[in-house]
């Protein structure tokens, strides 16, 4: 039987029925033939992983002088060339990302004061930029480096932009600025983490029918915002208000249970914990968590800590789409060292 492409075609004629039926057979053929011609192909980019690590010796001091040399890098304890390496001393890009909703309001006074002692820290050679937001973003001070006069940010809430919560309209945001920024790039972001799109499912608790977000693989919009994340070359640090385990004083229902703790306000909370742990992990970043609105401080000198005695590498992972956790080891030439890397692995999606 002779085919067009790979679909076999009758050419039997032997009566108006039949020759009926050829013509449809014909007819078929040719759209089996165009659906093949259409069927797409993709090439798949396999993106880098990159981590930030930094190393101290015994006396806890950071090593800064360190070359690509120095370093070697292991996935599932093979070892990976290194493609892309950014010692201390390369310039560092840092977008501060504020949450302005009611819930983080208390902490701005904190916050300001913070920011304003992080940004004496820069080098002359970094950057940073502070957006705002809650419904959108708002820029409050496009990139600037350090001059001969300090850095003094004053911030006001640019409502109606605070009255409501795109957490993940936000995030993307940030992955747009830093596209085109060249040299190393990080984004700290002081929120609660909660989106005002996370989907939810009713549920039935004590006999009350209630509604509870649902896991982060079931929300569409997050697993679309964790892979643009994860392709954006971008590092994300948090620092964490009002979650779970560090809970908010206002009592709001279901969502922040100040010293009232619900199954369901515990779980909702939980989930949103979740979705900014796994933003930070799949950047190379991380996440810390304020217990009193005091402490932010500190948290952004551990982070500023953190990011001026960093070095920055990147590998090209062997591993498949196989949704597998495949381990990262980053090792370093010499003695009495202790190395900390921003992650120990990846999942490959």
């Amino acid at each position: 039987m002779p085919t067009i492409g790979a679909c076999p075609v009758s050419v039997v004629l032997m009566s108006p029925i039949r020759l009926v039926k050829t013509v449809l057979a014909l007819l078929l053929a040719v759209v089996c033939l165009a659906a093949q011609e259409r069927t797409p192909s993709f090439r798949v980019d396999v993106p880098l992983v990159s981590l930030d690590v930094s190393v101290t010796d015994a006396a806890n001091h950071a090593l800064i002088n360190l070359s690509q040399e120095d370093f070697s890098i292991f996935e599932d304890g093979q070892q990976r060339e290194i493609k892309s390496f950014s010692s201390v001393d390369t310039p560092y890009n840092i977008l501060a990302l504020f949450d302005c909703t009611g819930s983080t309001r208390e902490a701005w006074p904190f916050l300001l004061k913070s920011l304003n002692t992080f940004l004496t820290t820069l080098r002359p050679q970094d950057r940073v930029a502070v957006l705002a937001f809650g419904g959108g973003t708002s820029t409050i001070l496009d990139w600037t480096a350090q001059g001969a006069e300090p850095l003094n940010v004053r911030m006001r809430m640019p409502t109606p932009l605070c009255d409501q919560t795109d957490f993940y309209g936000a995030v993307a945001a940030a992955t747009d600025k830093m596209r085109d920024v060249s040299g190393r790039r990080g984004v700290i972001v002081f929120t609660d983490g909660v989106h005002g799109g996370i989907p939810s499912r009713p549920t039935n608790v004590g006999g009350v029918t209630t509604a509870r977000f649902v896991d982060p693989p079931e929300d569409r919009s997050f697993v679309s915002l964790r892979r643009i994340v994860e392709r954006s070359g971008t590092s994300f640090y948090f620092i964490a208000v009002n979650t779970d385990v560090s809970p908010s004083n206002v009592d709001a229902g279901d969502l922040f249970p100040g010293t009232r703790y619900t199954p369901l306000s515990l779980y909702n909370l939980q989930q949103i914990r979740s979705r900014m742990e796994q933003i930070a992990y799949a950047s190379g970043g991380g996440i810390v968590f304020a217990q009193r609105n005091s402490d932010t401080g500190l948290l952004f000198e551990q982070i500023a800590r953190d990011l001026g005695t960093s070095y920055s590498v990147s590998f090209t992972p062997s591993a498949t789409a196989d949704g597998q956790f495949h381990r990262i080891e980053v090792r370093v030439r010499g003695r009495d060292i202790r190395i900390r890397q921003s992650r120990d692995g990846y999942v490959a999606r």
